[in-house]
């Protein structure tokens, strides 16, 4: 009996090895580039400094912001004189970075969380993304309802 329960063990070890590369491979195959061109370069090219990336960085709002207001404003900087484009709830606010980077947008928000998505393109054409989530709760406006608490207070005392 102990000799069937190894050789069963082993052909199961087998087994599952065996469908655990079969699996390995298939993944490995499947997520693989697969490049088939080859890329030729001039033998006159000469080399031209590559620029550099485009520079963004929201300033306000912090992600993960939760406000009881509607309206946010965002803030930050970008490549001076860079074109900077706001995505929110589907729609886009195109705008322009001045000379000295800063850019400034101010968009109403709907209650719950909203995926605020900022891109700056330089003149190159080089561009850069940022996301911050802020959320809207007017949660945070309601005060508990003390006038309950009152009325069972003064309940307990009539007893």
């Amino acid at each position: 009996m102990k000799k069937e329960v190894v050789v069963a063990i082993l052909i199961g070890l087998s087994f599952g090895l065996i469908i655990t590369y079969g699996l390995f491979r298939v993944h490995k195959a499947v997520t693989a580039p697969t490049t088939n061109s080859t890329i030729t370069f001039p033998t006159n090219a000469t080399a031209t400094p590559t620029p550099a990336g485009a520079m963004l960085t929201i300033l306000s709002p912090e992600d993960g912001h939760v406000q009881e207001e509607s309206e946010v404003t965002v803030t930050g900087t970008a490549t001076p004189d860079s074109i900077v484009v706001l995505f929110v709830n589907g729609e886009e606010f195109i705008s322009s970075a001045d000379a000295s980077g800063s850019f400034s947008f101010t968009v109403a928000l709907e209650e719950g969380s909203t995926i605020l998505s900022v891109h700056a393109i330089d003149e190159n054409g080089v561009g850069a993304a940022e996301e911050r989530v802020v959320v809207v709760s007017k949660l945070l406006s309601e005060q508990p309802d003390t006038r309950a608490d009152t009325e069972a207070s003064s309940a307990a005392k009539a007893k």
